[in-house]
């Protein structure tokens, strides 16, 4: 995976489009459903549930597929920025 890259005038440059965005032109925009899919994997893993459980829950509540390695990305983001969960 390659580390996302923004102009700092807000084009997409390169690198790995972070779960609960979508590239548009040249603009990263959100994707709602995926967003809000990342607060509830957020709130699960802090339950201690198991990422199958998680997926799971996520494909019932907003729709949405999430990988192992897109879930390790997120979590590995949300530990970079917030530190432990």
């Amino acid at each position: 995976m390659s580390e996302l890259q923004v102009a700092e005038d807000g084009r997409y440059l390169s690198g790995e489009i972070p779960f609960g965005y979508a590239l548009w032109g040249d603009r990263l925009v959100e994707v709602p459903a995926e967003l809000d899919a990342c607060v509830t994997a957020i709130r699960l893993v802090k339950q201690g549930k198991p990422y199958p459980e998680i997926a799971a829950a996520l494909r019932q509540e907003h729709g949405v597929t999430l990988s192992q390695q897109r879930f390790d990305s997120l979590m590995e983001s949300v530990y970079r920025r917030y530190g432990p969960i």
